[in-house]
């Protein structure tokens, strides 16, 4: 995709904690998740209205819909997906659907000091099941390798024949330093966001939902 001077919205969820976030071209010029006042909130049309204004755009300004699609907390990716795929229709704009994982491996990856380690993934699910995966940073930057939603225990056992690697998400590892994150930077969701091939028309996001056994 080509940056120019379009505009691209933002939408990150899946962790609990709702952002949205507008970039031109490559920049992010605006995040609700560094203002106080709108930290949190899932009133996705009062962001969009609010960053809107703070930098003089309007709707039809949006060039591209980025919209994290999960795995993680499945009602808060929902929504966001929703609200995502709503303006989306209205616009006909196709949405960019971006896994969670990815994001968060790259953003581990992309602060890891030239590290070659790979970043192991954890996010709760319906107990005793969590999501994991396994991120490879490469000379591209990297991508993800394996995700699956399966029983805690199982997801340890395979960290365990880990030589070494950085760990991400809200899972704390015994023996091992805390994640690093659970949230990535919206600068490098965009990132990624210009990067994807451009999505097909009537492209929609569908979030990633837990495997029942």
């Amino acid at each position: 995709m080509t940056t120019g001077t379009s505009i691209t919205l933002l939408l990150q969820a899946s962790n609990g904690v709702p952002a949205l976030a507008l970039g031109r071209g490559d920049a992010i010029i605006f995040d609700s998740s560094t203002v106080e006042a709108l930290a949190g909130s899932r009133d996705y049309r009062m962001l969009l209205e609010t960053g809107l204004s703070e930098i003089g755009a309007e709707l039809n300004d949006l060039s591209l819909i980025a919209c994290d699609i999960g795995p993680g907390g499945l009602g808060v990716t929902r929504t966001a997906a929703a609200f995502a795929n709503a303006l989306g229709f209205a616009l006909s704009l196709p949405i960019l659907a971006l896994p969670a994982f990815k994001l968060l491996g790259a953003e581990v990856a992309g602060h890891s000091n030239g590290s070659a380690k790979p970043v192991a993934i954890l996010r709760r699910a319906a107990r005793p099941h969590v999501h994991f995966g396994i991120y490879e940073p490469d000379a591209t930057g990297g991508k993800l390798v394996h995700y699956e939603h399966c029983l805690e225990k199982s997801a340890l056992e395979q960290i365990q024949n880990m030589d070494d690697y950085d760990l991400a998400g809200n899972i704390e590892v015994e023996g091992h330093a805390s994640p690093v994150t659970n949230m990535a930077a919206m600068e490098t969701m965009l990132k990624l966001a210009l990067a994807a091939p451009t999505p097909a028309p009537e492209a929609r996001a569908w979030p990633i939902v837990e495997v029942l056994e």
